[in-house]
């Protein structure tokens, strides 16, 4: 498919109630493929946290990626962002970086991720995140290991 083609079936939207089972779903490719989240939740409807300004990328009309922001005291914090991987590679994590970003102003915005996810840390550098930091994660991993979070800053653009 063509860049072309891609931005002219892409479409980035606010989340609603009703696209959850579908996020869901598409978490669970997800995570099957690349364990992400480490652990499945409990309750992954709680985990894409509804309550959040979140918003889905469509592409042909399916749910293809999913973002939350988070507006904390220090900024805006990107969370609870995932492709399905039958949509990688047409920049919809890009596109969902950059949807947040204009959401953003002025606002700082942050996000972590953890030192394994290389294909992430691959898109936030691609697509003008600074590494601002490294700490231990405040959680353990399935294995019983405390991951090394990077921080990373929106350049502004």
């Amino acid at each position: 498919m063509s860049e072309s083609q891609v931005a002219s079936s892409r479409e980035i939207r606010r989340r609603t109630e009703a696209d959850l089972p579908e996020c869901v779903r598409a978490l669970r490719e997800v995570h099957d493929r690349d364990r992400y989240p480490d652990r499945w939740p409990a309750d992954p409807i709680v985990w894409l946290e509804p309550d959040r300004a979140a918003w889905v990328a469509e592409v042909d009309g399916a749910i293809a990626g999913h973002i939350v922001l988070m507006d904390r005291e220090d900024g805006f914090w990107v969370s609870r962002l995932f492709t399905r991987p039958s949509a990688r590679g047409m920049r919809v994590g890009e596109g969902l970086l950059d949807h947040v970003r204009a959401h953003a102003g002025s606002r700082p915005l942050m996000l972590d991720v953890i030192e394994q996810s290389t294909f992430a840390i691959a898109l936030y550098e691609r697509t003008g995140w600074t590494l601002s930091s490294t700490r231990e994660a405040g959680w353990v991993m399935e294995d019983g290991t405390v991951p090394i979070e990077r921080i990373y800053v929106a350049d502004q653009k």
